[in-house]
């Protein structure tokens, strides 16, 4: 909205001459009341600024405000106008260029454009100080922690002058005072406190402190003075030395540290021998190299008397030996006390591993070995298996045992006087014997890894052995091209024309084989118009009619998709597809592992990259074995040559493998790979366990166990065994 103020300023101003010149009748009327600004505050925020803040007027008397006058006093003075006029209804204002530690008064009036109203209340404020050099610090002491150092401590400041401490100056004297050197110009910390190491042993420093902030450096702190320590000692000799015979060849020392280290920590202890009361002495240990207070003196002779004493060692020195203590070795030793806790544990059908433990009590000398023996008939008769261990070993493995057979077992332990009764008796049967799995028949029908060798077309064509070569491309006048390297198989089609289909490939002899393989790798994911297929068919050889399924890379301008597709025609030609699965997911890659498994009647099963991505029991394939397997591709596209690569192409007589005669007791079959996890499992049925392997590449290494319902291993091969889906395994 577009508010005129000139033109009512005017009629204002007219109004009240008119009322000026009505005389008598005219002075009745009172000219506005114009009320002074309120809560006026001064705020110092720096040495030379000074923020005011007042509030507008109460009461305006319906006038129109227009500004503020300023007025200062410095230090109780005369005012002063700083501000004529404001110029806006702002109720701030900021004074600078002011004296520092300098007391300013202010007051405001308000500005209409027919009065100014008397002054607000009145507000002071100081100007801060200026920015100094801080105080010294105080309470500076000195502390000698070593024969080399002296730690210092001290106060902050009380004041430091305006502006942060950022760190301390720390000077010293050897010489009372009288000259300084500076050790640390700028600790570079608020912390106040110091060590100074490296210093001459009983020498007294003396130390003053200095404090730095933004501005400079105070004057010196007080003077602390510390003289370090005059000389480090070998240490006091232990204390509270015992002696204790354990056995007839052993004395156990206990000590206690002594109480002064001499300065230096202690590092080990020297121990002596005596065997004459203390006349003479032999150094047993020169130095233990801890300070560990207890030792053990074996090897002694058995009913003899032994004195000892121990001195203390620390970086400076050994100390004088501490008191004597003598102890005399046991008399007469014993046969050790019987082991415990035997126990049997049978790992296989022909070994038991024993475990025991040592006896609580060896007699007096020490264990050198274990009698073992073994019952065949719970106990009744013994027969000696090892007359002596010679070792300290608690564990034995009894082998060439009997399958199935029940073992009883005692020990004896043996030292220098004899051998101990026997232990608690254990018993285990061995496990039932483990028959041998061999392969009674292959399932192998073909293998060919087709990127063993490197051969041109020519040398292809004019050595075809299991493969046939040929296609449509010859009689379409279409280019083409077959070459064998390290990557595999490769045959190249292109299209003589668009949209006219031209195909090359490699096909097998006429198998009885149930799964077929190959790696099939296609040229590009893209083409700008037309198809390009590239892919593995297994087609009836018992029907004329062109009836196939087929695992095939297709693409086209929009792209790369793997599919798995079935087809029915006639004798010229496939009329009816089937696609039974389109992968969805997007960036295919160009390279697949697939595998068809089929009856050519109504099974069929696919694996991509060993993912089952396909699987029906109930089709109508129209596809009587036997049948031919090809290699394929397949173009409409003219505008280049495209290569399909195949490799590692291998055929089975089926998806399973078969273990046959197992055991009338046998429950499962286990197939475990070379890391020994199981990959698949079948119960035994009639005597024969059938896994389903068609999901793995083969050859897959692997060995195979049969389990008893107790879970124990009752057949297995004897190593690792290359398996292909269709053999057939007999346990021996």
């Amino acid at each position: 909205m577009n508010r005129n103020y000139g033109m009512f300023c005017g009629i204002m101003l007219s109004s009240l001459l008119l009322f000026s010149s009505l005389g008598t009748t005219a002075s009745a009327q009172i000219l506005p009341l114009l009320q002074p600004p309120t809560n006026l505050t001064a705020h110092a925020v720096s040495t030379s600024q000074i923020n005011l803040s007042w509030s507008q007027p109460a009461n305006l008397g319906n006038l129109v405000l227009t500004g503020y006058k300023i007025e200062r006093s410095v230090n109780g003075g005369s005012w002063s106008t700083i501000v004529s006029n404001t110029g806006s209804t702002g109720t701030t204002y900021s004074d600078t260029g002011l004296s520092p530690s300098t007391t300013y008064t202010y007051r405001v009036s308000a500005i209409t454009i027919l009065l100014v109203s008397s002054p607000s209340n009145t507000a002071s404020a100081t100007t801060a100080s200026p920015i100094t050099v801080p105080q010294p610090p105080t309470g500076l002491t000195a502390s000698a922690d070593s024969f080399s150092q002296i730690t210092l401590n001290w106060n902050a400041p009380t004041n430091d002058g305006g502006s942060a401490i950022t760190g301390y100056k720390i000077a010293r004297s050897s010489d009372g005072g009288s000259t300084w050197i500076t050790i640390v110009s700028n600790t570079g910390s608020t912390s106040t406190a110091y060590s100074n190491s490296g210093l001459s042993p009983n020498t007294t420093y003396s130390y003053r402190v200095y404090a730095i902030n933004s501005v400079g450096t105070s004057s010196p702190s007080n003077i602390a003075s510390a003289t370090t320590n005059t000389q480090l000692l070998p240490p006091q000799p232990p204390t509270g030395l015992t002696a204790t015979a354990i056995s007839s060849s052993q004395i156990n020392l206990s000590w206690t540290a002594p109480n002064n280290n001499g300065g230096s920590s202690i590092t080990g202890y020297k121990i002596e021998q005596s065997t004459d009361s203390g006349s003479t002495w032999n150094v047993i240990v020169s130095n233990t190299g801890s300070t560990g207070t207890t030792y053990s003196n074996t090897g002694l002779s058995p009913s003899t008397t032994y004195t000892y004493r121990v001195s203390t060692i620390n970086s400076v020195g050994t100390s004088s030996p501490s008191s004597i203590s003598s102890a005399t070795t046991n008399t007469q030793l014993f046969p050790p006390q019987p082991p415990t806790n035997l126990s049997a544990t049978a790992v296989s059908s022909s070994q038991i591993n024993l475990s025991w433990n040592a006896p609580s009590n060896n007699g007096g000398s020490p264990i050198t070995g274990y009698k073992i023996n073994r019952s065949d008939d719970g106990g009744t008769t013994w027969i000696t298996l090892v007359q002596n261990t010679q070792n300290t070993g608690t564990t034995y493995s009894d082998t060439g045992l009997s399958p199935s057979t029940t073992y009883t077992y005692r020990v004896s332990a043996i030292n220098s006087i004899g051998t101990s009764s026997t232990s608690n008796t254990a018993i285990a049967t061995t496990i039932a014997q483990v028959h041998t799995i061999t392969r009674s028949q292959s399932g192998l029908v073909a293998s060919d890894p087709l990127n063993n060798e490197t051969k041109t077309q020519q040398e292809i064509f004019a050595n075809q052995q299991y493969w046939k070569d040929g296609g449509d491309a010859i009689a379409e006048n279409a280019p083409y091209e077959y070459s064998k390297d390290s990557q595999g198989l490769h045959i190249g089609v292109q299209a003589p024309a668009n949209g006219t289909w031209a195909g090359m490939y490699s096909v097998t002899p006429n198998t009885n084989a149930m799964l077929f393989h190959s790696v099939i790798t296609t040229p590009v994911n893209f083409i700008p118009y037309q198809w390009y297929e590239n892919g593995m068919y297994v087609q009836t050889a018992a029907s004329q009619n062109v009836n196939y399924v087929t695992c095939v890379a297709a693409t086209s301008q929009w792209g790369l998709d793997w599919l798995v597709v079935s087809t029915t025609g006639n004798v010229n030609q496939a009329t009816q597809f089937n696609v039974l699965y389109a992968d969805p997911s997007s960036n295919q890659p160009l390279t697949r592992d697939c595998t068809i498994i089929t009856n050519g009647n109504n099974y069929l099963k696919v694996y991509l990259d060993g993912t089952m991505v396909y699987n029906n029991s109930t089709m109508n394939l129209q596809m009587p074995g036997p049948f031919n397997a090809f290699l394929e591709p397949q173009s409409s596209y003219p505008g280049k040559m495209l290569d399909g690569i195949y490799k590692d192409y291998y055929a089975t007589t089926d998806e399973n493998i078969k273990i046959t005669n197992n055991p009338s007791n046998a429950a499962r079959v286990d197939l475990v790979d070379t890391s020994g996890t199981v990959i698949a499992s079948s119960p035994v049925s009639s005597g024969t366990g059938t896994i389903n392997v068609g999901s793995y590449h083969f050859p897959l290494a692997g060995t195979i166990k049969v389990y008893d319902g107790s879970n124990n291993v009752i057949a297995s091969t004897s190593s690792m065994v290359n398996i292909f889906g269709g053999d057939v395994y007999s346990v021996s």
